[in-house]
């Protein structure tokens, strides 16, 4: 009986399916992107323009510090995370009715804002931005103290307390932290930020702070004033030991 030989399956077009089946996968899987944390980075200096020292205060910086066994503490002393929202909240707020500072002499003091100081500063910056053009430093003081004197006229007041200028969260951590705790940290510090940034929103525009559109002028308008009223300045420095 003579032997029958197998046919050979033809897989040429096994490649074509292949290829085609991986472009469909790579144009539809949506791939998971970390977005990380926004920080507004310090803006570089004319080194050689004479600037007055600044005066920075023991009761400005509030320093937050992690060990590597995850331990959190808090101007030195161990605090728990539970505790850290009502301790951020107090460094914001304490002295925010008192000019003095004496409601509490460990956080920051408040300023008194209103149209003259706003005039006297922008025409100082304004004379600085003319000598020294190529100094964004200047330019941006300038834009700020702009903001500052649209907020003051467009309060029945005229005028408003602004945190101390020198304010500023330290936050340090060892290289054994836990990205869980300096993540649960971050949450706190930015859920502080927006909760302050709310209150005003609705307050002085009856707007909701979260539905204001970055995109359309005058909501941008209103989000550089809430970011006077309320700054996030958040320091970040690793911990040797």
């Amino acid at each position: 009986m003579a032997r029958r030989d197998l046919e050979e399956i033809n897989a040429g077009s096994m490649a074509d399916i292949a290829f085609l089946l991986l472009i469909f996968f790579l144009v539809t899987t949506t791939m998971d992107v970390d977005a990380g944390i926004g920080r507004t980075l310090p803006l570089k200096q004319d080194e050689k323009i004479e600037r007055p020292p600044i005066d920075i205060r023991d009761r400005d910086i509030l320093e937050i510090n992690c060990n590597s066994n995850d331990q959190l503490l808090v101007e030195n002393k161990r605090t728990s995370i539970e505790d850290l929202e009502e301790i951020v909240w107090d460094y914001y707020t304490s002295n925010i009715d008192d000019p003095s500072g004496m409601s509490n002499p460990n956080m920051p003091t408040y300023n008194q804002i209103n149209i003259p100081k706003c005039q006297g500063e922008i025409t100082k910056l304004q004379t600085a931005v003319e000598e020294h053009p190529e100094d964004i430093f200047f330019k941006t003081e300038l834009g700020k103290w702009e903001t500052k004197m649209k907020l003051c006229q467009e309060l029945p007041t005229k005028s408003y307390s602004e945190i101390s200028s020198m304010a500023i969260i330290r936050l340090g951590n060892q290289a054994g932290t836990s990205y869980g705790l300096y993540i649960q940290i971050q949450n706190i510090l930015k859920k502080v930020v927006n909760e302050l940034r709310i209150e005003h929103c609705e307050k002085l525009w009856g707007r909701d702070y979260f539905s204001l559109d970055q995109k359309d002028p005058k909501d941008q308008d209103i989000i550089k004033k809430l970011r006077i009223l309320v700054p996030e300045r958040i320091v970040e420095a690793k911990i040797e030991r």
